[in-house]
């Protein structure tokens, strides 16, 4: 399984790249579905959990800041922001998945 979701990572972060320069249809989907595959290996790894989360919202929060670098600021700002949409991605399926491990390991105390 962890091959699986490090392949849909990989397959994310290169289609993040690629998005940044051809215009693929539905590519903010295919990005958040990948980053979503990619994170079902996090339900008992709450550091891992903790990086996704917040690469998220500094990815989020600062990607725009890229354009102001001369000649390539734009596309990294881009790529940035793709980037970031992975990480959503996986931050919404990593939260459920830590709320359910967190209740059954309450529940079968």
């Amino acid at each position: 399984m962890d091959k699986i979701c490090n392949l849909a990572i990989l397959l994310a972060f290169l289609l993040a790249i690629v998005a940044a320069f051809v215009a693929i249809p539905g590519a903010t989907t295919i990005l958040l579905i990948l980053g979503g595959i990619g994170a079902v290996n996090t339900a008992d790894k709450p550091d891992y959990r903790v990086r996704i989360y917040t690469a998220a919202i500094v990815l989020i929060l600062g990607a725009h800041m890229l354009t102001d670098i001369p000649a390539i600021g734009g596309s990294l700002a881009t790529i940035f922001a793709g980037f970031a949409v992975v990480l959503v991605g996986a931050s919404v399926v990593a939260i459920p998945l830590a709320i359910a491990t967190q209740l059954k390991n309450n529940l079968l105390r």
